[in-house]
């Protein structure tokens, strides 16, 4: 319900002076300005480590400017653009959130176009096409399996292998509370087709899905034996947990669902030129392999981490969704899988 009011409360209305919505150049004089202007500020969300390391190594390229970031997620961010904005007293040069909630900024007019001349290594598929936002790096979305409980020979090897009677009860899933599980959802629903989508997730409930409160908490217990297999865990929280001795792996079916971090500059940006030479930064070859370093997956051509599959074919989620859209996929969600 906090989820569904947060998006509710954003669409409210946000109010305050917009610095100009023209696309800029990077020239001398902009980087001059940024330069006078001293410092960057950047919402978003994670561990702090990697943002860090990418901060000191903008301000090793630009000594005279500071990247400050505020670590938040993205429903908390929301409400705090809402209360900038109603204060008039705004803060973010730069929002970094999951592509539906960068949408919704994009459609409540907060971001300015910027056509970095770094987006020209980002397919399109990782960048909006007005110049509003662009992919820092996305998410892999994949099946966990305890390598002692399932064989190499059982391993789900399609979505349809999922409805064999032996997975009856032996499946994990994130509860559509998470952002996770709804994301998985939704766009199996948009691959297939709304009326096929949901008679294949019909069929998947049938199969007696243990729904868990998060990714996290699933990966555990598959590594643990509590459960052989489970849907829907991110690539990178397997791979961690194999890299530290756990008997799990993952399988990515294709299309492998992935859904994507973005990067977009808020119309009402305190430190307009800095924030595009910060832009510039995050989207550069140095600033996406630092992320790589972490083991993210970066959304730069030719840019992946060791352990990422090789030519999967992968569907990635769509930007485009709202609070009413959002609230209808999460109802479907419910009345599919209630006990």
């Amino acid at each position: 319900m906090t989820r569904i009011m947060l998006f509710v409360g954003f669409f409210l209305g946000m109010y305050g002076p917009a610095i100009s919505t023209n696309l800029w150049a990077i020239t001398p004089e902009i980087i001059e300005a940024a330069k006078k202007e001293g410092e960057m500020v950047w919402y978003g969300g994670g561990s702090g480590k990697e943002d860090d390391a990418v901060g000191e190594g903008f301000t090793k390229k630009y000594p005279s400017i500071r990247a400050k970031k505020f670590r938040i997620q993205s429903q908390n961010m929301i409400a705090r653009f809402e209360a900038e904005s109603v204060s008039g007293k705004h803060i973010a040069d730069i929002v970094r959130t999951t592509d539906w909630y960068i949408y919704v900024a994009k459609q409540k007019g907060l971001l300015i176009k910027y056509d970095s001349p770094e987006r020209k290594y980002f397919g399109p598929e990782f960048k909006d096409s007005e110049g509003y936002y662009t992919a820092l790096w996305k998410y892999l979305h994949v099946i966990a399996y305890n390598t002692k409980l399932v064989p190499k020979t059982d391993v789900p090897r399609s979505y349809q292998d999922l409805l064999d009677p032996k997975w009856k009860g032996k499946i994990g899933f994130v509860d559509p509370v998470s952002a996770s599980g709804i994301t998985w959802f939704v766009n199996q629903l948009r691959m297939r087709g709304e009326k096929e989508g949901l008679e294949f997730m019909k069929k998947l409930a049938a199969q007696d899905i243990s729904l868990r409160s998060s990714p996290q908490l699933l990966a555990s217990l598959v590594a643990a034996g509590e459960l052989p297999i489970a849907l829907d865990l991110y690539g990178y929280q397997v791979e961690q947990l194999k890299k530290r001795g756990a008997p799990i792996n993952f399988v990515a079916l294709e299309p492998a669902v992935v859904h994507t971090v973005y990067g977009g500059i808020s119309k009402y940006a305190p430190h307009p030129n800095a924030a595009k030479l910060f832009m510039d930064y995050l989207l550069s070859e140095e600033g996406q392999r630092i992320y790589l370093s972490f083991d993210f997956e970066v959304t730069r051509q030719g840019l992946y981490p060791a352990w990422f599959p090789k030519g999967v074919k992968q569907f990635v989620s769509d930007p485009q969704m709202d609070g009413e859209r959002f609230n209808r996929y999460q109802k479907m969600f419910r009345e599919v899988f209630a006990k």
